[in-house]
């Protein structure tokens, strides 16, 4: 059978190369001219790589980490504390770590035990922590990677369901050898000219023969079925000629593009704290290991997740607010070279981050896309609740095996 996979990020890669070793013919349409979609690899002026998006991976995502070990693309440590970063001169103990994060959980649980419905994520916090919610760590690292406003995200989504994000078992991840966006370009490679780039489509249409698919260009691409691994915003609005079914609907609806953006900084000197969390607003930086396995990179990364961090940092005008920030965090900082300052809202392919569990969240929302809608599956990290690397890779692969069955049905 002929697939057409759109998109040439990880949801879609992973999604044609599983249908193509299912003896499926796949042709993956990017809209960019890379593949990798939110995973982007770059070299700073010292020549260290830099993540301008998608970065860990933790020790239980197993499908990033099955994929990467079937195509040969290697995973080092971060070395990281990623769940105890440094705030305001303290670094939590797995102890307190554990406390939090049962209490808060727990606290939630009663909540929902007690009839309540729609709590935000804020909520949750307060009503577990007290008053001063909002300086204990655990708050600022999960909401820091949240990446939106805490009072419209569900609390139920990210504290009792995605356990990639909040779980005290997550103390360091990973990261490809020579930079996350490795791993796609190598899927890439190994589909030589199948994948191809600069192709926008702007509509997605199908009968009960196939699917066809409307070209930027006014070009057409006929196949037998389609995967559509595109972000949310980009999703929304292409031009299906058919309906999802209701509860693909449902799920799509109760999901809203989070805002994140961050920073590559070259230095010859900065303090040995390996995970730093501003703590005033949700961001944070970090070094890591370099691929010896014994010193640190000589370039540190930070990340700033939500509005009111973008607002804060002013990251709209340049990197400028944001390194007299760094500077401020980090008084012993000296960067040499130029940082790279990455936003994604205002790219056209992508309009966001990664995407968040609204109010109307509902847990049947994580089984919408085990089938496809007739012909057309569709894959992305808003298809599930990783909003990961491995989180896309995912649905990927959960895309492929409903489409698979589908077509030898």
């Amino acid at each position: 059978m002929d697939v057409v996979v759109i998109g040439a990020g990880l949801a879609g890669l992973t999604a044609a190369w599983e249908l193509e070793k299912a003896g499926h013919r796949c042709t993956v349409l990017e809209a960019k001219d890379r593949v990798g979609g939110r995973t982007w690899s770059a070299r700073l002026g010292n020549g260290e790589i830099t993540e301008r998006g998608g970065e860990y991976i933790f020790p239980t995502e197993f499908p990033i980490r099955r994929l990467a070990a079937e195509v040969g693309v290697p995973i080092l440590s971060h070395n990281v504390r990623y769940g105890r970063r440094t705030v305001n001169g303290r670094v939590i103990t797995f102890a307190e770590l554990g406390a939090t994060v049962a209490l808060v959980a727990n606290t939630l649980r009663d909540m929902i035990a007690d009839g309540e419905t729609r709590v935000p994520l804020e909520r949750a916090f307060a009503e577990a922590l007290g008053p001063d919610y909002r300086l204990d760590p655990v708050y600022r690292r999960t909401t820091t990677s949240a990446a939106a406003d805490p009072n419209l995200i569900s609390a139920e989504a990210v504290l009792l369901r995605d356990e990639s994000t909040f779980s005290g078992y997550v103390e360091d991840g990973g990261r490809l050898v020579g930079g996350n966006q490795s791993l796609s370009i190598e899927i890439a490679r190994r589909m030589g000219d199948r994948v191809r780039l600069e192709h926008p489509i702007t509509g997605v249409d199908q009968t009960a023969d196939g699917v066809q698919v409307t070209l930027a260009d006014g070009g057409r691409v006929d196949a037998d079925a389609a995967v559509l691994a595109v972000p949310l915003p980009v999703l929304r609005d292409l031009e299906l000629g058919f309906s999802l079914p209701d509860d693909q609907q449902r799920a799509l609806d109760h999901r809203f593009m989070a805002v994140a953006a961050k920073l590559g900084v070259p230095f010859s000197r900065v303090d040995d704290d390996i995970a730093l969390q501003n703590a005033e607003h949700t961001w944070w930086s970090w070094r890591s290991l370099s691929v010896d396995g014994e010193h640190r990179i000589k370039a540190l990364s930070s990340f700033a997740g939500g509005p009111f961090a973008l607002d804060a940092l002013d990251v709209a005008s340049g990197p400028a607010g944001w390194v007299r920030e760094l500077r401020r965090m980090r008084p012993e900082l000296e960067i040499e070279g130029d940082v790279l300052l990455t936003t994604w809202a205002d790219d056209p392919f992508t309009r966001g981050s990664y995407t968040a569990a609204g109010l109307d969240w509902d847990p049947a929302d994580v089984r919408a896309f085990d089938r496809p809608a007739g012909r057309v599956a569709i894959a992305g990290e808003h298809t599930g609740l990783a909003q990961s690397l491995s989180g896309a890779v995912a649905s990927g692969y959960r895309a492929a095996a409903a489409l698979g069955q589908h077509l030898s049905a």
